[in-house]
């Protein structure tokens, strides 16, 4: 009883803090997108041609960066589940249980993880080496000590480095530190109350049934469909096929929302219906294959046949598994790509990334508690997953960036 109450307890911890460390990681990879964006636009402000002609606002441009950037943190993420089910397979290939050994060694990658994070720099060291943009470029380190003649952090910096950029003064406070809006003063529960606004919004109302989605459809994906179909060492290769294809998508489709922004606002428009309707192609598909796998279980009345990877009949249910894989990491870059579009300060990406960790960590929630056969069915799970999927793939075409 004990153990069990230890496993919840971890389970909680971990919960606790997996919400903090995504929405900082949010926050974080969409203000480097900004400060990209805002390099960008000073480079073209300070060339020769936008001076001559004096029509910089038709000069500025409408790249985005947050696609691009996404796609490389959740390829470089999934590289850890893609180690993960590799090392899973290799083990189990030879032993049938677990040890202390598999699990120090997990854990010694995570507190590695964790450690490197201090590497991280604050998006205002971000610099352009183009020649012409040197100018603009004042917001480093020795310039912000001289403003604030005060201990400088990240987000001090970050702070100089925004009013430095938009050619303003910085706001100072009676000790001489700047005063920055990214810094709340808010309480922790006015900040809460301000995500939880977020849902009355018609924006968020629309897009919350997506976000819903993409936590719920993994505990019937991985868990009821990849135990029951596969032998525990070929679920190990599975996974590496989920998460290879992760990658792929990840990379595949944030180069592709970011792409050849300049002409006008119809074109990411245009990429966003396109990728939209990849998604909900690419998913269907995986979730067909399913059914069929399903309605050939409950022919077998006899016992299910867990695949080998040594089987042939392994290929339809891996197809599927690489079609959820691509389809995940598209909607997963898509939805950060679509917030770096609906906003730009920090405290904005702070908010809706909360909300959208909040009701994705719902949707896992409620996807692992219906997996007990016992209180739903899997056919009825899958047939749940996909109504979300639908309902939540139609309402997000009415929010797409303008």
């Amino acid at each position: 009883i004990w153990s069990r109450r230890l496993v919840v307890l971890g389970g909680a911890v971990l919960g606790c803090g997996a919400s903090t460390l995504w929405t900082a990681q949010g926050r974080l990879v969409l203000q480097y997108a900004s400060r990209a964006e805002e390099l960008e636009y000073a480079s073209y402000a300070s060339s020769d041609q936008i001076r001559q002609s004096g029509d910089e606002k038709s000069s500025k441009p409408k790249s985005t960066h947050t696609g691009t950037l996404m796609g490389l943190f959740w390829a470089i993420f999934q590289c850890s589940s893609l180690v993960g089910g590799s090392i899973s397979f290799l083990y189990y290939n030879q032993k049938p249980e677990g040890s202390t050994a598999l699990y120090s060694l997990f854990l010694a990658f995570i507190i590695m993880g964790a450690l490197s994070t201090q590497l991280l720099l604050p998006p205002s060291m971000l610099e352009n080496d183009m020649p012409n943009n040197k100018n603009l470029l004042v917001n480093k380190q020795k310039d912000l000590e001289m403003i604030t003649n005060n201990e400088q952090t990240p987000l001090n910096a970050d702070a100089g480095a925004e009013y430095i950029t938009r050619g303003e003064s910085p706001l100072l406070t009676d000790n001489g530190r700047i005063m920055c809006e990214e810094l709340s003063c808010q309480s922790w529960r006015q900040e809460a109350q301000g995500t939880l606004n977020m849902f009355f919004t018609k924006r968020m109302l629309c897009l919350s049934p997506l976000f819903f989605y993409t936590g719920f459809n993994q505990p019937y994906q991985q868990a009821t469909f990849g135990n029951r179909f596969f032998t525990r060492r070929t679920i190990g290769a599975e996974l590496i096929i989920f998460h290879l294809m992760e990658i792929v998508g990840a990379i595949v489709v944030g180069r592709f929302l970011d792409r050849d922004d300049h002409t006008s606002d119809t074109s990411r428009r245009k990429r966003a219906i396109a990728c939209l309707t990849a998604f909900v192609v690419i998913n269907c598909a995986g979730n067909v294959l399913a059914v069929m796998q399903e309605y050939s279980s409950q022919q077998n009345i006899t016992s299910i046949v867990a695949h080998d990877i040594s089987d042939p009949s392994v290929i339809s249910p891996s197809l599927a598994f690489a079609c959820w894989g691509f389809a995940d990491a598209q909607i997963q870059v898509y939805c950060y790509w679509l917030m770096g579009s609906f906003y730009s300060s920090g405290s904005d990406h702070s908010r809706a990334v909360g909300w959208y960790k909040c009701v994705q960590s719902l949707g896992t929630s409620i996807g692992f508690y219906l997996i007990p056969t016992s209180r739903l069915s899997e056919m009825s799970q899958l047939a749940c997953s996909s109504v979300v999927f639908i309902i939540g793939s139609a309402l997000s075409f009415t929010q797409l960036p303008s």
